[in-house]
């Protein structure tokens, strides 16, 4: 993938090839969101070596989307200088829209057109900041997603198995699954309103050469750099 900072910029002649820069910076972007008054927002930044920087957290009121949000600006901001950064999130809207939205809004002004009215993009205000972010630092973005694919066997259920062979595993309750982090629906408020579980853990200090995860993150960016973005656009991109 390019580097979301590169994205809807002036393209280079044919014959030059964009290079992405090491990476220096891990952000991980975390929120939870219970209610509109009830939700918080924390990143965590760190070297590409696992060495922490920076870790901030603070409550504040909004949906999930707004607060993943909250958490990238603030990052963000916070990077003394331009580096090349690594944001990580779970937040398909943060990701998605990085990659696909922004350099549309970018160019509207950050506003759509409704009924022949002007209106801001949702969360216009956010958006503003992280497009200013964008000009000094080069971002790449990778969302983190898991899936609940086994919920397991009890004790109880491990006994009943071995004592009769036509005895069946029945599927974890809807309940048990969301506090596995399991899908929740394809409800749209589910994914903005609700908790995920499934919050990507901030990577524990280490060098690079015994941190088998970073290396393959890092690694995997390095490899997709030079291969162009395919654009994603809905009509939910509008709101």
């Amino acid at each position: 993938m390019l580097p979301i900072s590169a994205m809807n910029r002036p393209s280079p002649a044919p014959s030059v090839q964009i290079e992405t820069p090491e990476v220096e910076y891990l952000l991980v972007c975390q929120a939870q969101s219970h209610s509109f008054d009830d939700g918080r927002w924390s990143f965590a930044l760190e070297t590409a070596a696992g060495d922490s920087v920076l870790d901030a957290e603070d409550v504040e009121t909004g949906d999930l989307n707004r607060l993943t949000l909250l958490a990238a600006v603030r990052g963000l901001e916070s990077i003394d200088g331009p580096a090349s950064v690594l944001l990580l999130s779970n937040n398909r809207y943060l990701i998605r829209s990085l990659s696909d939205s922004l350099p549309r809004w970018r160019a509207s002004g950050f506003q759509w057109e409704h009924f022949g009215r002007r209106m801001d993009v949702q969360h216009a205000d956010l958006w503003r900041r992280v497009d200013r972010a964008l000009e000094i630092h080069c971002v790449q973005a990778c969302l983190i997603s898991s899936r609940l694919v086994s919920g397991g066997k009890s004790s109880d259920q491990t006994q009943s198995t071995r004592s009769s062979d036509h005895s069946m595993i029945q599927p974890p309750s809807r309940a048990v699954a969301r506090s596995r982090g399991a899908w929740e629906g394809t409800n749209a408020w589910d994914r903005i309103d609700r908790p995920h579980n499934d919050h990507p853990s901030r990577p524990r200090s280490a060098s690079a050469d015994q941190d088998g995860l970073r290396r393959w993150l890092l690694g995997d960016v390095a490899k997709q750099a030079s291969q162009p973005a395919k654009p994603r656009f809905d009509s939910k991109d509008l709101f």
